[in-house]
């Protein structure tokens, strides 16, 4: 007797994760049969900046962040020791 609401349960979960599992799908927007294509925007299309982004330099590596020139030559280069202050 227990064994019918496990199944059902387990019938539940496997359609919700199915139904979920399509939602996500992309392709799934070219099997409507009424959806009417667009056509494209007339006019040339043209690239906004044909020599790269104005001000980034694609040859060097990534920036440090603002606080990687922060001074440590006040820090001492090992701990003092005795009682730590307090």
């Amino acid at each position: 007797m227990m064994a019918r609401p496990v199944t059902r349960s387990l019938r539940l979960a496997l359609a919700l994760g199915l139904a979920l599992t399509a939602a996500g799908c992309e392709t799934l927007e070219n099997l409507n049969p009424f959806d009417q294509k667009k056509p494209p925007v007339p006019g040339t299309r043209t690239p906004v900046f044909p020599n790269g982004v104005p001000g980034v330099d694609y040859s060097s590596g990534l920036g440090q962040p603002s606080n990687a020139n922060a001074p440590i030559d006040n820090l001492p280069a090992t701990p003092p020791k005795g009682k730590p202050q307090q």
